[in-house]
């Protein structure tokens, strides 16, 4: 039978003390340890079971907007315009002389409804801190029910775990060890406690993180969202090694003047676009020579409703063009979003997409022809061979024309082997410029341009020609001057250094005599290196934000040096200054008047002179019209988006499925950062601990007490020397209680070095 303590007082001149001594144990007083007195404030059995299930009902309804919260995210779902958009209806009208204060009051809805979200992620962070303090309440309970009980420091950690500074607390960390060293404690007891003090750690931060990860994914923000990708096209082949032909590319030109070289047809609507682009630039180089903060940019040139500028990539090498094919076919589109349709040709997306948004921005993926052009300046000759087979050299040619080093390139000899001897297609065009400068006389010269494309070329100095030879039949042994000493297949054949060898292959030239007497092989000119890419063609439709209709190029590529260029037709530069072969162009023209005035001062003075940066960009904007112009071919797409055959299209690079789709502003739901990601594990854990409170409920049958019940049972509980000796907190809070409840239910608190003796007395 268990000794029961009475007090005893005792005093002396310094203090007055209670100590105990045993009394002997009777039933009377035992059953004042067991049986609880009908005094004691509790809650009757059958309320706490139904207060127990209605706790758990309550902690699994959490789940409820917590799922809902994750599909809204992970669904990326759209509201629209505004964050307040009853049955998706929230027009922003975009295009309407009310825009403006339309925006004002979406704008107020929007400061409305995200305010009252911040009080539901409040609540949803308070129902779920009720949650964890069930959780922690139940597991040391479920501790203390189970062998040696649990220690004093953990009895109200439910209670304490809320402040984040619990987690700090040295009393967590050092509670399950052995009060006394060198006391045989099992490793496993030890084991579990800490245990059960990390648990309730991880639920400290757990539930001090919940709050602003609710408000994550309870908050929509205003995102860019791209609509389903139409597949409209697949990508056949370029027509730029053809000359050109059909009515599709040329509305003014038939098709026997296309076939007959009469490319002047194009000067009705397309002269006016290259002399545009040099009127801007000569204002643009205005501007820069009356200002010390001037700048030149560049022209832009327009296609139906759209307008475009040649668009330069990551790196300064290429410089890419939009295709005028596309841009008509995108325009077509851009007028339908605007509302100008018919009923036979709607919009491919509906007028609520857009409608429902702030900002449209309509995308395209479609083909671009890009140009690595470098300029020179020299002299040339011609070197006749038979069977139609002729050189054209050029002195004057580097790496590294503008200068862009700090070392000086060294300068070669470039030769290119021309005619149908050769190749089995058109290399060579030509055509001249009118008269500009009514002081030259009828002897002098004009400004002749000629166009080739070379399938390969080959280049020399003095001291250098990479084994071709040419040292030896152009200088030592050519004392005619007409290259009959060379081997010319050799010279071709040449293996050439890295840097040389992508720069030799399907050449285009464009070389301008310098107009003036003095001058008959003098010449200023410029190759060109032709790729292609697929970027995606992009458009604001907003007229308040993009009141040009300019179209941008995104996802421009860089390229690999190894990349083989493609062949384009001379014809194409002739159609982009709308002339026929052998052709003069009109000196009035603008692109004229501004290449005449700066070629003779870039030839004497060099590249690298404000006319000479003046002649690169003129010669850019002849070369960005001539590949706008160039169309493409093409076929329908796949019929299902998700067969095999259209998956194995899709990763063929030469022949890529075009699609075409929208990117949308709007108020959204979405995981599109770190921050989404992490509400999204916190909240996931919540649920963890949710169910685990629930399979807690259902195996142990916890009920949980009130505050009063605890203190009640803490009061009630009669003090046996547990505490003797100790004076230090952590001493304290070592001392372990076994939590029980008697016959009647209510809870004992029960010391460690008794909880076998009361086995007989107990209900567990």
């Amino acid at each position: 039978m268990d000794p029961v303590y009475e007090p005893v007082s005792r005093s002396d001149k310094s203090d007055v003390f209670t100590s105990y001594r045993p009394v002997r144990q009777t039933s009377s007083n035992l059953a004042s340890h067991v049986t609880p007195s009908t005094q004691t404030p509790r809650r009757s059995r059958g309320s706490r079971v139904v207060l127990h299930w209605l706790s758990h009902i309550l902690s699994l309804l959490w789940i409820v907007p917590i799922s809902t919260l994750l599909w809204l995210n992970f669904s990326k779902h759209v509201i629209g315009a505004s964050a307040w958009c009853p049955r998706g209806n929230c027009n922003a009208e975009g295009n309407s002389d009310n825009a403006i204060k339309r925006a004002q009051k979406l704008d107020s809805h929007d400061h409305n409804v995200t305010g009252a979200l911040q009080f539901v992620a409040k609540a949803l962070e308070v129902w779920f801190f009720f949650v964890a303090t069930s959780l922690v309440y139940d597991m040391g309970i479920m501790f203390a029910k189970r062998g040696r009980g649990l220690p004093v420091g953990y009895l109200l950690s439910h209670l304490e775990f809320g402040d984040i500074r619990y987690i700090l607390n040295p009393l967590l960390w050092t509670s399950p060890l052995p009060r006394e060293q060198g006391v045989p404690e099992k490793p496993a007891r030890i084991i579990k406690l800490y245990l059960f003090a990390i648990i309730t750690a991880m639920l400290t931060i757990l539930a001090n993180l919940m709050g602003p990860s609710t408000a994550v994914l309870v908050l929509p923000t205003l995102q860019w969202i791209d609509t389903p990708r139409i597949m409209h096209e697949t990508f056949n082949r370029t027509a730029a090694s053809q000359r050109p032909a059909g009515e599709y590319s040329f509305p003014d030109c038939s098709a026997q003047e296309l076939q007959e070289g009469n490319y002047s047809c194009t000067a009705e609507t397309y002269g006016p676009s290259l002399d545009a682009w040099a009127a801007q630039h000569s204002a643009s180089y205005k501007q820069l020579s009356a200002y010390d903060d001037g700048t030149i940019i560049l022209g832009a040139s327009q296609e139906a409703a759209l307008v475009f500028s040649i668009n330069g990539s990551a790196t300064y090498d290429t410089v890419w063009v939009p295709s005028r094919q596309v841009l008509r076919d995108m325009s077509h589109e851009f007028q339908k979003l605007r509302g100008v349709y018919t009923e036979d040709d709607p919009p491919e997306y509906p007028d609520q997409v857009f409608n429902n948004s702030l900002q449209t921005i309509l995308q395209r993926q479609g083909p671009s022809l890009g140009f690595y052009a470098s300029p020179y300046r020299g002299n040339v000759s011609d070197y006749d061979l038979p069977d139609g087979r002729w050189v054209r050299c050029f002195t004057g040619w580097n790496t590294d024309p503008l200068n862009l080093a700090d070392d000086k390139a060294v300068e070669y000899n470039k030769c290119f082997r021309l005619g149908q001897g050769y190749q089995d297609r058109d290399t060579y065009a030509s055509f001249h410029l009118g008269h500009f400068n009514e002081t030259y006389d009828e002897n002098s010269t004009q400004s002749g341009v000629g166009v080739f494309v070379a399938d390969r070329a080959a280049y020399y100095n003095k001291e250098e020609d990479f084994g071709s030879g040419l040292i030896d039949c152009l200088i030592t042994n050519n004392p005619n001057g007409d290259g009959e000493a060379c081997n010319w297949d050799k010279v071709f054949a040449a293996e050439l250094p890295e840097e040389f060898r992508n720069r030799s292959i399907n050449v285009g030239v464009t070389s301008y005599s310098v107009p003036g007497k003095n001058f008959t092989n003098a010449r200023v000119w410029c190759e060109h290196l032709i790729y292609q890419s697929f970027p995606t063609y992009s458009v604001d439709t907003s007229p308040r934000s993009n009141t040009q209709n300019l179209v941008k190029l995104n996802n421009l590529p860089e390229i690999p040096k190894d990349t083989i260029p493609l062949r384009m037709n001379p014809a194409w530069i002739l159609a982009a200054w709308s002339v026929d072969y052998d052709g003069e162009l009109d000196r009035e023209r603008q692109i004229v008047k501004e290449l005449s005035r700066v070629l003779p001062t870039t030839y004497e003075d060099g590249i690298i002179t404000l006319e000479g940066l003046e002649f690169v960009l003129l010669h850019w904007y002849a070369l960005g019209q001539a590949l706008s112009m160039v169309n493409h071919y093409s076929s329908g797409p796949p019929g299902d988006p998700a067969s095999e055959s259209a998956k194995i299209a899709d990763q063929d690079p030469s022949h890529p499925i075009l699609r075409t789709y929208a990117t949308i502003h709007v108020w959204a739901y979405g995981l599109s950062g770190r921050t989404s990601r992490l509400g999204v594990a916190v909240v996931v854990l919540g649920i963890a601990c949710v169910l685990a409170r629930f399979l807690i409920g259902l195996s142990t049958g916890i009920q949980e007490r009130s505050t009063v019940e605890v203190l009640a049972a803490a009061f009630e509980h009669r003090h046996e020397g547990e505490f003797d000796g100790l004076e230090e907190e952590n001493h304290l809070a070592k001392v372990r209680y076994q939590v029980v409840e008697d016959g009647e239910g209510k809870q004992r608190f029960i010391p460690e070095k008794r909880t076998s003796r009361w086995s007989n007395a107990i209900t567990p």
